[in-house]
């Protein structure tokens, strides 16, 4: 029994040891989502997850996993690194953008290029909004696997300098509570003060900040609050 006790405890901190080298290789990474990152990126991050998962139960050969986590951790560097500082690489590890479409023409060679037959393209054109095949100006497939439309100017949507309108200026929206806590550099940020807060909860008839479940505002002074429902 004491043996099983040892064995589980071992689980515990090669387990421990595997999330945290997860965790590290994933910051390294940057804080791209699973749609953008390229294949090499995809397919590295599933295999480094498998070590992991080895890493955890691996109690014998516990610095065979480990190893490769840091291989593994040591090229993905290597790639983001000479992606950003060189063209050359970045296309070597990346890829080209690709034109799908352009001007009324479906480039056939390129779809091909691209593994994507004319069904999926009509598929990611639905997708984003365009039934319509006139609607589309430029079709770009990008190094990440998702293709960019560029709508026909007659198809794209209606902007206020069409309509020769000036808006009002649009600013960043402010947390400045969140589930009862003030947020103290969000309201420097916004350039507000508490007693502003104070008198726009009362003008809502919120008495007390403990009470707020989410207030916000932006800097032309457009205010939300509410309590938790």
């Amino acid at each position: 029994m004491a043996d099983v006790f040892v064995e589980i405890g071992q689980v515990v901190i090669t387990s421990l040891v595997s999330l945290m080298g997860m965790f590290l290789l994933t910051r390294w990474g940057g804080k791209r989502q699973i749609s953008q990152m390229s294949p090499f990126d995809y397919l590295n991050a599933v295999t480094t997850g498998s070590i992991a998962a080895e890493l955890a139960t691996n109690l014998e050969q516990w610095y065979r996993p480990v190893t490769a986590m840091v291989v593994y951790g040591l090229v993905t560097w290597v790639v983001h690194f000479t992606a950003c500082r060189s063209i050359f690489m970045r296309s070597l590890w990346s890829g080209r953008s690709l034109v799908l479409m352009e001007s009324g023409t479906i480039f056939k060679e390129n779809l091909s290029r691209a593994s994507i037959d004319l069904n999926e393209f009509l598929g990611q054109a639905r997708v984003a909004g365009y039934f319509d095949p006139n609607e589309i100006q430029t079709a770009i497939l990008e190094t990440n696997g998702q293709i960019s439309f560029l709508p026909k100017s007659g198809s794209r949507p209606v902007t206020p300098q069409d309509l020769q309108l000036t808006p009002e200026p649009v600013s960043a929206w402010y947390d400045l509570i969140l589930d009862g806590q003030l947020m103290e550099d969000n309201l420097k940020a916004s350039g507000r003060s508490v007693s502003w807060l104070e008198g726009q909860l009362h003008s809502v008839g919120i008495g007390q900040k403990s009470e707020v479940f989410y207030a916000g505002c932006n800097q032309q002074g457009t205010f939300f609050a509410c309590r938790g429902g």
